[in-house]
């Protein structure tokens, strides 16, 4: 017998329950306007708290970004700041756990990846399209995750690993 089913309608959509770690972003000399409004539209799907952009990073308003977002940054919260410096006194003040999201030398699995009990959330930190994170800024976070890959390349999209990273890590207890 066959199934009876279809698409539902944006007004049909039931919101899922609320994330069990709360997700941040810190988006770092990303350029690419269409990487960073997919990074929005990972994040009004995935409900993140907050994005916070640095450096040279795209910001709104911007039309590719807002193409690609589906005019997402409309509901996201998200700030601009000058440096990330001024992001980690932020985090660091929250009690937000700063994770790069880069393949390094002390990078782990992103399910092997334990959040400290008295963290108030992770903000997700990937590098760049094209140099992944700064040294300096690597190093300034608390701990680095990776998604092991199952193919021949050792990287993927970064708005793709986005939301592979945040949809992982908001399951965390």
């Amino acid at each position: 017998m066959a199934m009876t089913d279809r698409q539902l309608q944006h007004h049909e959509h039931k919101q899922a329950s609320p994330n069990k770690t709360a997700i941040f972003f810190l988006l770092h000399d990303i350029e690419s306007p269409s990487n960073v409004g997919a990074i929005f539209r990972c994040a009004d799907a995935l409900g993140c708290q907050h994005i916070y952009l640095s450096g040279s990073t795209a910001a709104p308003p911007n039309r590719k970004l807002r193409k690609a977002s589906r005019s997402a940054e409309l509901h996201v919260s998200y700030s601009q700041h000058q440096n990330y410096q001024e992001v980690f006194e932020i985090l660091n003040t929250s009690k937000i756990a700063s994770v790069a999201l880069e393949l390094s030398l002390q990078s782990e699995a992103i399910t092997d990846f334990q959040k400290k009990p008295n963290s108030m959330g992770i903000c997700i930190i990937p590098g760049s399209e094209n140099h992944g994170l700064d040294t300096k800024l690597l190093n300034a976070c608390e701990a680095a995750v990776h998604i092991p890959m199952r193919g021949k390349n050792s990287s993927m999209n970064l708005a793709t690993a986005c939301a592979i990273a945040a949809y992982q890590l908001s399951t965390l207890e």
